[in-house]
C-alpha cells in the first residue's frame, strides 16, 4: 500500500512540475502591423505623443511667417511651448493635458526660450526695415526657390533649428532617456496588472509612447502618407533605400513590443539596443545628407538653410547615452566644422567636408553611402 501511495505522489509530483514549467498564456508572434490586443480590444495608447507632434507642427507653421516677412511674438510661441493661454490653432491641442517644454531635455529649455525672442526682434527688424541677414546681423535672406528664411546673427535658420531642434531635445531625448530605460521598461516594471481604467500595463504602454515619437503609421507602408510626413516619419522613409532606416526601426519596435507581451526581457533588452543605434544612424544619416546638399549650394540662402537643418540634426546625436560619436568629436564638429562655436559665417572651406568625414568614420555603416546620402 505504502510502494502504492509512494509511486502515485511522485507521479503528482513529477506533472505537477512539467505544469508548472508551461506558459499558462501562451506567447503571441510578431505581428506584422503595431497592433495588440486584449480581449480583442487594442492595448496601445500613444495620444499625448501624437498631441505633441502636432503641437510642434503648429509651431513650425506659425515660425513660416517670419520667413514671409511677417512679425512674430515670443509670447506667443512660449505659450505654443507650454501649452498656455489657448495659443494653438487647434482647439483639442488647447484643451490637451500636453505639452513640450516639461519633455523638453532640461538644459535645453532656456536654449529655445531665447531663440524664440531671438526670432521676434529678427522678425520685427525686418517688418520695421527690411533687414537683409548678413554676418553677426539677424534678418532674411532669399534662396533659389524664391522663399525667404529667417536667420539669427550666426546664420541659424530659426524655422529649422527649432524645428529639428526640439525632434531631438523632446522626440529622441524621451525615447532614450525617459520612455526606453529600465525605470519604464525594464524587469522590475509591472507587465501584470492594468493601469486603471485602461486595456494596458504599465511596461506595455510606456514602449508605446516611444513608439509614438517616432510618429509613423502603424501599418508601415511602402509610401508614407501625407499626413505622416513629418519629423522622424518623415526622415525615416527618406534614410530608407539606403539605411533601412524604416525596416530596422519597424522590427525592433515590433519585436520588442511582442517581447514585452510574452515577457522575454532578454529580446526586449535586445530589441531596445537596435533601436537607440538606428535613431542614432538615422540621425547621422540625414546630418551628412544635408551636409551634402549644403556642399553644392550656390546660393547663400540655400547654403544657411541646409547648414541649419544638418547642424540640428547633429546636435541630436548628444541625447542618446548610449551614442557611438564622442563628446570630443560632437564638439569639435559643433563648434569648429560648423564655423566657430556654430557661426555659420564663419564656416571655412573644407570644414563641412570634415564634418562629414567624421561622422562617416564614426558610423561606419554610412562610410561606402555618404556620397548618396
Amino acid at each position: 500500500m505504502n510502494r502504492i501511495v509512494l509511486a502515485a505522489s511522485a507521479l503528482f509530483i513529477l506533472l505537477n512540475a512539467c505544469n508548472e514549467k508551461e506558459d499558462p498564456t501562451p506567447g503571441i508572434s510578431v505581428p506584422s502591423t503595431y497592433s495588440f490586443t486584449r480581449d480583442n480590444e487594442s492595448s496601445v495608447s500613444f495620444s499625448g505623443q501624437t498631441d505633441r507632434l502636432n503641437m510642434l507642427s503648429e509651431i513650425k507653421s506659425y515660425l513660416g511667417n517670419g520667413d514671409a516677412g511677417q512679425a512674430l511674438d515670443a509670447a506667443k510661441l512660449n505659450n505654443m511651448f507650454s501649452n498656455e493661454n489657448n495659443a494653438f490653432s487647434d482647439p483639442d491641442l488647447n484643451a490637451s493635458s500636453k505639452q513640450l517644454e516639461d519633455k523638453t531635455f532640461l538644459a535645453d529649455v532656456t536654449f529655445y526660450k531665447e531663440l524664440f525672442e531671438a526670432a521676434e526682434a529678427a522678425s520685427e527688424a525686418v517688418v520695421a526695415n527690411g533687414a537683409v541677414a548678413s554676418a553677426g546681423v539677424s534678418g532674411r535672406l532669399q534662396r533659389s526657390n524664391g522663399n525667404y528664411i529667417l536667420v539669427n546673427e550666426k546664420g541659424w535658420e530659426f524655422t529649422q533649428l527649432i524645428e529639428k531642434g526640439l525632434m531631438g531635445s523632446v522626440f529622441l531625448h524621451q525615447i532614450y532617456n525617459t520612455y526606453l530605460t529600465d525605470d519604464r521598461i525594464g524587469p522590475s516594471v509591472d507587465n501584470v496588472n492594468l493601469v486603471d481604467g485602461a486595456n494596458y500595463t504599465a511596461k506595455e504602454h510606456h514602449f508605446d509612447e516611444a513608439f509614438g515619437y517616432w510618429g509613423v503609421p502603424v501599418d508601415f507602408p511602402a509610401e508614407i502618407p501625407s499626413e505622416y510626413n513629418r519629423f522622424w516619419a518623415n526622415y525615416s522613409y527618406g534614410r530608407e533605400s539606403l539605411v533601412g532606416s524604416v525596416t530596422q526601426l519597424k522590427n525592433a519596435f515590433l519585436n520588442g513590443r511582442t517581447a514585452i507581451v510574452n515577457n522575454d526581457q532578454d529580446i526586449l533588452d535586445a530589441q531596445v539596443d537596435i533601436i537607440y543605434e538606428e535613431f542614432e544612424m538615422l540621425a547621422a544619416a540625414t546630418a551628412i545628407h544635408y551636409i551634402n546638399s549644403a556642399l553644392t549650394d550656390d546660393n547663400e540662402g540655400d547654403f544657411l538653410h541646409h547648414v541649419s537643418e544638418a547642424y540640428a540634426f547633429v546636435r541630436a546625436l548628444k541625447f542618446s547615452p548610449k551614442r557611438s560619436i564622442s563628446d570630443a568629436q560632437l564638439s569639435t564638429v559643433l563648434n569648429s566644422n560648423f564655423g566657430t562655436d556654430g557661426d555659420f559665417w564663419t564656416i571655412g572651406d573644407g570644414d563641412l567636408a570634415d564634418a562629414k568625414s567624421t561622422l562617416a568614420s564614426v558610423y561606419t555603416r554610412l562610410a561606402d553611402i555618404k556620397n548618396q546620402l
